[in-house]
């Protein structure tokens, strides 16, 4: 059977989204950056740890090297690459193996990636979708489940209801808690908001996300890095810093275990998304003529690892 989901994307969140899918009976292929990862997918399976005393599935999939995907006439494709992935050539290629008889499913961290999306891909059905999902890529072939969240889905009212309808229930009948909004833009701001916390705090000191309420001293850096970012937001529409501050602890309480994307890029050496997390977040109060010392403060340093 021709499968009717494309996951393009072998890191954590790409493998949990597939691998859930999969186990849920939707047909479902995986769209991977090397050969080699799509070769050991075919061969071993893709392995999903759930944790929580759940056995680990091995489940078989289709896999296919990005460079040799086919036009996905119909159905969705699940974008689940970061933000530095968005180059011209990526975007030109995504332009001819995704045409406007496909919805796009856009789960990118940070801000930005909307604009460039909708410039490359005129014509298209493109979702917005931001998760809280915590996960952690094993290896190639194999991704562990290291916290609950949601995904939100939206598209400010661009979007065909009918695509919200059928994304939305394909990722309920594979076991995500989702939600629609009608305001995403608001929605990616309050995610932007965590991401600007745990990841680069995470990048720098190396420590999982439950690691930063460990100590008084991890905490005030959490909190000061925090106010800054919330009151810059707090001037494009995000609200209830209260509020806000205790989903950034939740998350990093549900998602203990993980290690932040950012983490593990700078680790293995790799570009992180830090320009278009806390550079953003520099970039959007100098808009409004201010300083963000502290957002400024962990660019420097992430940069500076890498």
């Amino acid at each position: 059977m021709k499968p009717t989901i494309a996951v393009l994307g072998g890191g954590s969140i790409g493998l949990l989204l597939a691998g859930r899918l999969q186990a849920a009976g939707q047909s479902c292929v995986v769209w991977t950056k090397t050969r080699s990862q799509a070769e050991r997918i075919r061969r071993e399976g893709l392995g999903v740890d759930e944790g929580e005393g759940t056995p680990s599935q091995r489940l078989s999939i289709e896999a296919v090297p990005w460079e040799d995907a086919d036009t996905f006439e119909e159905g969705v494709v699940l974008l689940a690459v970061k933000q530095t992935s968005l180059t011209a050539e990526f975007l030109s290629r995504l332009a001819v193996v995704v045409p406007p008889s496909a919805t796009l499913v856009a789960l990118q961290n940070g801000v930005g990636h909307e604009a460039l999306l909708r410039r490359a891909l005129p014509g298209r059905t493109i979702i917005l979708a931001v998760t809280t999902e915590g996960a952690l890529r094993i290896d190639d072939t194999t991704v562990r489940h290291t916290g609950r969240g949601d995904i939100r889905l939206g598209d400010d009212g661009k979007a065909n209801p009918e695509s919200l309808r059928n994304v939305e229930g394909m990722l309920k009948a594979a076991g995500f808690s989702v939600f629609l909004s009608k305001e995403l833009g608001i929605e990616v701001k309050r995610k932007l908001l965590i991401n600007a916390v745990i990841n680069p705090l995470t990048a720098i000191l190396r420590i999982p996300n439950g690691g930063l309420t460990e100590t008084p001293e991890r905490m005030e850096l959490a909190r000061a890095l925090f106010d800054e970012t919330f009151s810059i937001l707090s001037e494009y529409g995000v609200d209830e810093q209260e509020a806000s501050w205790d989903t950034v602890m939740r998350v990093c309480a549900a998602t203990r275990d993980n290690r932040s994307s950012m983490l593990q890029d700078a680790v293995m050496g790799k570009p992180t998304e830090i320009d278009s997390i806390n550079g953003e977040i520099v970039r959007l109060a100098a808009r409004l003529g201010r300083d963000a010392p502290w957002n400024r403060a962990v660019t420097a340093l992430v940069k500076a690892i890498h």
